[in-house]
């Protein structure tokens, strides 16, 4: 007993290193904005830097995890082009265009979307807990961005509507998850998340302009910290922590540290100040997070109308006849099936 209990404490500090790591993405990115890359080309890196440390990290651990099917190739090519090629994009652009407790505060209306679109694909009930939870998200979010004033929508609308996007793609990475999680090893999903994500980016990230920056050693050590510290570091902890035996809901608790990380860099090295009106909001966007993962509402409904597998294969129906329909995945499916399992 005292060993699982100790277990658990450990997973639960790797889950809060796992916040604290995704909290200096903001910091990374304006590193690279102020070395001129353009997002793109930092979502690029990432990614990229991300699959090769992945990769050699899979090689050594475990070479039976780099082997994948075609199915699972398709799931795979969804998450990476939807929630690490295209949420990586606007997460960026939103850093750039705004602040980084704007962009990160923003990024956590995720949970607002994953209640909508558990109403759509798994007929969740609207409980009087996530009716709670949802409008405090989104007053909150209002405070952090705005300081409760309308005139800043209006001279960072695109950033706003941006960062709201983030928020979407980011939770579209649960949802279509949720379709292979127990077929394939997380890591295995991880992995070829990040190839099809940096594949997807190669025509619109221009990465041969790598050939022409003028590389120093910090602009070295920003790329390789960009892939492994927030990014493969990060995933693995996650990964490992949940493994020690963190429920899910208490794991999404404790990486809702990422917003206190992100907040304290904005004020150590950008010197935004994050008082009264704008505190108030982040304080209430993570209440709201708290508060949903009290609702057990969901489980209920599972028992009284049906097992989960149903559910699972509802969602898992709808996202077969939305792969079948994009050719280009097919193809490269198809193409480069025997050698991307040969990896």
């Amino acid at each position: 007993m005292g060993g699982f209990i100790m277990q658990q404490i450990k997973g639960y500090i790797m889950i809060a290193l796992t916040g604290s790591l995704w909290g200096t993405v903001g910091l990374f990115g304006k590193i690279f904005f102020k070395f001129g890359f353009d997002p793109k080309l930092v979502v690029f890196c990432r990614l990229f830097v991300g699959f090769l440390i992945m990769f050699i990290f899979i090689s050594l651990k475990d070479k039976k995890l780099l082997k994948l099917d075609k199915r699972g190739l398709k799931y795979t090519a969804l998450i990476g082009i939807f929630s690490q090629a295209i949420f990586n994009l606007i997460y960026f652009e939103t850093i750039k265009r705004t602040t980084i407790s704007t962009a990160v505060i923003l990024l956590y209306t995720a949970p607002i979307f994953l209640i909508i679109m558990g109403r759509i694909f798994y007929k969740e009930s609207l409980t009087p807990i996530k009716i709670s939870s949802l409008l405090l998200c989104i007053i909150g979010c209002f405070l952090t961005v705005t300081g409760g004033s309308f005139d800043t929508l209006n001279i960072n609308s695109v950033g706003v509507l941006l960062g709201i996007g983030a928020g979407f793609t980011y939770a579209l990475v649960t949802i279509i998850s949720k379709a292979i999680i127990n077929d394939y090893h997380p890591l295995t999903i991880i992995l070829y998340s990040f190839l099809f994500g940096w594949i997807f980016l190669v025509p619109f990230s221009s990465p041969l302009n790598l050939l022409y920056i003028k590389y120093s050693l910090p602009v070295v050590a920003s790329i390789v910290g960009l892939g492994l510290i927030p990014t493969v570091l990060a995933y693995i902890l996650y990964i490992t922590g949940l493994s020690y035996g963190v429920e899910a809901s208490k794991a999404g608790i404790i990486c809702s540290l990422e917003i206190v990380v992100s907040v304290i860099i904005s004020y150590l090295f950008f010197n935004e100040v994050i008082l009264g009106v704008k505190l108030l909001g982040i304080i209430m966007a993570l209440g709201s997070i708290f508060i949903i993962n009290f609702d057990r509402h969901g489980i209920i409904l599972i028992e009284k109308h049906g097992n989960i597998d149903e559910k699972l294969n509802y969602i898992n129906d709808s996202l077969e006849d939305l792969m079948d329909t994009p050719e280009m995945i097919e193809e490269f499916v198809e193409k480069h099936n025997d050698n991307i399992c040969e990896l």
